[in-house]
């Protein structure tokens, strides 16, 4: 009998491990990415082409990119995030925080994250010349921007709507090719239950192999060395090669 509950409990505490390091996230991302199609599904549908949860090959890998919208002026790339709490970041830093009171918590810059799926789109792209990209990070959910540097739209997402609007003031693209990029991205957007998992397991083996080179006191960024340096908001790694490179993390 003893036997018995011991097993139970395993059992509990592994789905519950499972549950809150794989399961929970995907849902607070998926409930952050469906507030974010609702809001671009306002959008005037002759204007812009919207297309969500895109999952596109990359050179030996893949890369997910939860919204794009093509207009006239170009292409707009958005990164989603749902997050509680307060938000801080720098555009250069690798890792931002979450902070919940006294729980903080690093997450992946998502600045950097959009610059990969922009680099993708403009590969897949190339036939068509020149496109402007608009890179754009959206903050679903009740969590607050706080001191998040960045020369980019970093915005909540009732500002979403608005930044796009604003910035679709040229005429670059006709409805034509605006119908033929949409058309090539569905395309090449890779609906495959299987490569979607393959895809989850790579990006869980390079944050883990980034954490190993911080660890190392190596630039992931550019195989330079990590050293420490002072700031306006206190001590963080920064590599060597700058200002080649502006990798930078937090002691």
């Amino acid at each position: 009998m003893a036997i018995v509950i011991l097993l139970f409990v395993l059992i509990f505490y592994g789905f519950s491990y499972h549950y809150k390091s794989n399961i929970r996230p995907r849902i607070i991302g998926a409930r952050g990415e469906h507030e974010v199609a609702k809001k671009l599904s306002r959008l005037n549908k002759r204007k812009y082409l919207v297309l969500n949860d895109v999952l596109l090959k990359f050179g030996d890998s893949t890369t997910q990119i939860d919204h794009i919208v093509v207009c006239k002026s170009g292409i707009f790339v958005i990164e989603t995030k749902n997050y509680k709490g307060w938000i801080y970041g720098h555009e250069h830093a690798e890792y931002w925080m979450q902070s919940i009171y006294k729980f903080k918590k690093k997450l992946r810059n998502p600045i950097k994250q959009n610059w990969v799926h922009v680099f993708a789109l403009k590969e897949i792209l190339a036939p068509f010349g020149f496109i402007e990209y608009f890179p754009v990070v959206v903050f679903a959910g009740s969590g607050k921007l706080k001191h998040v540097t960045s020369s980019l739209p970093v915005i909540k997402t009732k500002k979403l709507r608005r930044v796009i609007k604003k910035s679709t003031q040229t005429d670059y693209l006709p409805p034509d090719i605006m119908k033929q990029i949409a058309d090539t991205l569905l395309e090449s957007n890779i609906t495959d239950r299987k490569e979607n998992k393959r895809h989850i397991k790579r990006v869980k083996k390079q944050v883990k192999e980034k954490k190993n080179q911080i660890g190392g006191r190596t630039c992931p960024n550019c195989g330079g060395k990590l050293v420490i340096k002072g700031g306006k908001y206190g001590r963080f790694y920064g590599c060597l090669s700058f200002p080649k490179c502006r990798y930078t993390i937090k002691c």
